[in-house]
């Protein structure tokens, strides 16, 4: 899907900002706070669905701005388990630890059973690729109605 455009309420952004990351709804201004500079917006989900652990790409120009990735695991799985593998510096658990956040990035964990062959568990990033000083405090704004959609999307039960 590629979007484009002439206007933007932000100097440096000349496309449309969605309000979606890969047709998941996303909190338009705090999304476009998030995205880089430039003329052009493209979204990827590659060749996988949301049940098979789907991707998300959104390039600005070419480049990989802003990265949402699921991932399903076996039951049982929790967000400190997604650290256990990858080194995170200055990680901050938060909402009664339903979510986590580092510079660049927040996760976490959503329990699904029966919609995906590839677990009952899927866990969730969104990532700011070229983070800033502000990316942290924008990415915990954006993630709880972000996952909330994302858990909603699946047909995940309450």
């Amino acid at each position: 899907m590629t979007l484009t455009a002439c206007q933007s309420s932000n100097e440096g952004l000349s496309y449309t900002v969605p309000d979606d990351i890969c047709g998941i709804p996303a909190t338009r201004d705090v999304l476009e706070s998030l995205l880089d500079d430039g003329g052009k917006i493209e979204q990827d989900t590659g060749p996988f669905s949301l049940t098979e652990g789907q991707f998300c790409h959104m390039y600005v120009d070419g480049n990989d701005s802003v990265v949402s990735d699921g991932n399903w695991h076996k039951n049982g799985y929790g967000l400190r388990d997604l650290f256990q593998d990858y080194e995170v510096k200055n990680l901050r658990y938060f909402k009664a630890g339903a979510y986590a956040s580092w510079h660049r990035g927040v996760a976490t964990v959503i329990p699904c059973p029966g919609v995906s062959k590839e677990g009952d568990v899927v866990s969730v990033e969104v990532k700011d690729m070229r983070w800033n000083k502000e990316s942290q405090a924008l990415l915990e704004k954006l993630v709880p109605s972000y996952f909330d959609a994302y858990k909603k999307k699946l047909g995940c039960r309450p």
